[in-house]
């Protein structure tokens, strides 16, 4: 048994890197103990040698920059072949259905913040009471207003750019954003301007707004502005697009925070009375992956939605309100694509910049999920990349003979490359019981179960991918009218969806214990001193992206965490 601390953490992702921050931030003279499955470098050499590795591999998907990482190759990531396909990315899952649940993560130092957007919305008030407003789902044990000043300390901390008029309506705000807005590129600017007439629908206005973003619109807290790549899903070459790994380093070389990588978690083991739990892990950089042991005054969880109520399971902590693993929720989401009346140049800067965030609340919320919409810079993003088009219009795999070559071929494809455009829509999801994570009989390289996954779509959820369909497809029908677009591939109103990459929920917060896990801090209701941080802790979804939500409760826990010691 070593030297206790006095905060163990266990992952270090956002949540958890930048719960230790705020923690040693508060109290100098905690030791805190940083604990991670991951065992890449942070450094601007690991960052250029993921960007090599994007750029040789034959699939331009999230997992291809990392897939040559060590514990990766050890066949328990999430990520460890690489192909993108859904169902091979989630082969560390054992899924039961009766729906396939599409969203991976990073087992990495940092976490998934490597690979994803950086798009960082904060939730509407009315996502906080979607009980007490529209009678589904249930309420948060906070407001809007309470999260407020923590919203803006985690835009402070991430170093989110934005426009405050544009949003102040939506998301009322107590301060600026810390630096103005990601510009518009060439092409946005002209879908900006295509809708600047459109009609409402449904009686609801079509407004395009400036997307808030962790991505640095000038020099930030020693990152450099945007330079305009179009990679940010998976790898920013720029380091423009904030990552965990900021608050990892912060913590490791500033903060004097003690880092361990390559240590996998295996259970806590309860201790008597008020004590945290001893956290029990294995090194798998060692020859034996011999278990190891610490102790820590306080004990906090920061892994995702499935990795923690996974660890919660194994361990055979206190679950009499049955909700541990519960209410997986991600975001369902979808585009329709087409070809925009004139060239707009997509990837040239980040792969959205603006959106319509106007479909995210109202009376329909009653019966029909909310949903975002994104404009994208990214060409037909997942419905097709320039190298599928180049594919298409070269070869017919009917006749098995090219179709085009040499000019002609050149002269089509930037026909079409130069004027794809899509237009997403990401759709929110009630939290269901029966959507869970519990533990399956199938065991990883190291011996622990891996996870086994409960998931259906239900009709709520169904209704919000038919309606932000019906939506894309009149906004399409607009550009069309008064733009020459022309609508390519519209999708029809089935079940057809892709994964945000958005795992919310199976460790909610709520004030009654025996409904809920843990308490508004993130503070267990059964086992003292453990708490919780992560979008884990979300009692419902909302449509945004929960990275910088899930940052405001972190920071808000780290306070009650800090005034406990």
């Amino acid at each position: 048994m070593e030297t206790p601390y006095d905060v163990v953490i266990v992952g270090a992702g956002v949540a958890g890197a930048l719960c230790a921050c705020q923690v040693k931030a508060a109290k100098p003279q905690a030791h805190i103990l940083l604990l991670d499955v991951g065992d890449n470098g942070l450094d601007d050499s690991q960052r250029a040698a993921f960007v090599d590795a994007y750029q040789v591999s034959a699939a331009k998907n999230v997992p291809s920059p990392y897939a040559g990482l060590p514990n990766n190759k050890l066949g328990y990531g999430s990520s460890s072949d690489g192909t993108g396909d859904p169902v091979a990315m989630n082969r560390y899952y054992v899924e039961t259905g009766p729906d396939l649940f599409k969203s991976g993560f990073q087992r990495m130092v940092g976490g998934s913040t490597w690979a994803w957007r950086g798009n960082s919305p904060r939730f509407l008030p009315s996502d906080f009471q979607l009980k007490t407003h529209y009678g589904v789902g249930t309420d948060w044990p906070l407001t809007y207003n309470q999260l407020e000043p923590y919203y803006a300390r985690a835009e402070d901390e991430l170093g989110v750019s934005g426009n405050r008029a544009e949003w102040e309506e939506l998301t009322p705000r107590s301060t600026e954003y810390p630096m103005r807005g990601i510009a518009a590129s060439y092409g946005d600017k002209l879908v900006r301007t295509a809708l600047a007439d459109i009609a409402p629908i449904d009686r609801t206005p079509v407004t395009v707004l400036t997307t808030p973003q962790a991505r640095n619109s000038q020099e930030y807290q020693g990152r450099s502005a945007c330079q305009g790549n179009s990679s940010c899903i998976p790898i920013c070459p720029s380091g423009a697009k904030y990552d965990a790994s900021v608050h990892v380093r912060r913590a490791r070389d500033e903060l004097d925070i003690e880092v361990r990588t390559g240590c996998t978690v295996t259970r806590l083991v309860p201790r008597p009375g008020n004590a945290a739990p001893t956290v029990v892990f294995r090194d798998w950089t060692t020859p034996d992956k011999a278990e190891q042991q610490v102790t820590g005054t306080h004990v906090v969880l920061a892994l995702n939605a499935i990795e923690t109520p996974k660890i919660w399971l194994l361990s055979g902590l206190d679950n009499r309100s049955d909700q541990v693993g519960r209410n997986l929720m991600d975001h369902l989401a979808e585009e329709v694509v087409g070809l925009f009346g004139q060239p707009v140049f997509p990837y040239r800067g980040p792969q959205s910049t603006l959106s319509i965030e106007t479909f995210r609340d109202g009376g329909f919320r009653r019966t029909t999920g909310a949903f975002r919409m994104t404009i994208g810079n990214d060409g037909w993003g997942r419905t097709e990349t320039p190298a599928a088009a180049l594919d298409k219009l070269m070869w017919d795999p009917a006749a098995k003979k090219l179709k085009l070559t040499g000019r002609d071929l050149q002269d089509a494809l930037a026909e079409r490359v130069t004027r794809m455009l899509r237009i997403g829509y990401s759709t929110e999801q009630l939290p269901d019981s029966s959507n869970r994570v519990t533990l399956s009989d199938e065991r990883d390289s190291l011996d622990m179960p891996r996870p086994k996954i409960a998931y259906r779509i239900d009709d709520y959820s169904k209704r919000a991918l038919a309606y932000g369909h019906s939506v894309a497809r009149r906004i399409w029908h607009h550009l069309e009218t008064t733009a020459g677009a022309t609508e390519v591939e519209p999708l029809q109103p089935t079940l057809k969806f892709n994964g945000a990459g958005h795992p919310m929920g199976t460790m909610r917060m709520g004030t009654d214990r025996t409904t809920s896990v843990v308490n508004a801090d993130g503070l267990s209701h059964a086992h003292p001193n453990l708490w919780v941080v992560g979008a884990s802790v979300f009692p419902t979804g909302s449509t945004a992206n929960p990275t910088l939500t899930l940052a405001a409760l972190t920071l808000r826990t780290a306070d009650s965490l800090a005034a406990a010691l």
